[in-house]
Order: C-alpha cells, then sequence, then structure tokens
C-alpha cells in the first residue's frame, strides 16, 4: 500500500485482502484450469525478419539454481512447456526479491 493512504483507506483495504486471501495465487500451481489463450505470451515480431542472438551468458551457481527449480514449478503446473530453437535468443534476468529469493 501506498504511504500517501490515509489510515481508514489503509484498515479497509488490508481487512479486504485479509478476508480475501483464498482468492490470491500464490504459485502457479494454484491457478489450475486458466486457459492458455488467457496467459500465453507471443511476441509481436514480423515473420520475415531475422532474430538477432544475444551471447550466451553463464549464470552463477546460486542463479542457475534459483532458475532451474522456477522453471520446474512453472513446467509442473503446466504454465510453460519445453521449446527448442536452433539458435540462443536471450539471455535469462534473474532479480532478487526483497525477501532475499530470486
Amino acid at each position: 500500500m501506498g504511504t500517501s493512504l490515509k489510515l481508514d483507506d489503509q484498515e479497509v483495504i488490508s481487512k479486504t485482502l485479509i478476508k480475501n486471501t483464498d482468492l490470491f495465487a500464490w504459485t502457479a500451481a494454484d491457478m489450475p484450469g486458466v486457459k492458455p489463450n488467457v496467459i500465453t505470451h507471443r511476441l509481436s515480431v514480423y515473420k520475415e525478419t531475422r532474430p538477432i542472438a544475444q551471447k550466451k551468458r553463464k549464470l552463477r551457481e546460486e542463479k542457475r539454481q534459483a532458475a532451474i527449480e522456477e522453471t520446474d514449478k512453472l513446467v509442473q503446473a503446466g504454465f510453460i512447456q519445453k521449446a527448442h530453437y536452433a539458435t540462443w535468443l536471450a539471455n535469462e534476468v534473474l532479480v532478487k526479491k526483497s525477501n532475499g529469493k530470486w
């Protein structure tokens, strides 16, 4: 919540969020049955253009392990599937959360 919210508004929002905790998805596994056309991301690119591949960079062990774990969670939940490309297109970008996790 923003720091500029009035105390009364903060209380109302907090109570509403707590009351509806079961409506939030904390992991991908919490959202079974979501239709792929709702969640599928497609890049809007011209079919006739040639992709430009980035230089593949290796991740440190800590980041690599975090990326593998998160990918496995998404695959198991059925949110993503493996795609096989002949050329590496882009590197992963991991950002550390405020709780210290990737």
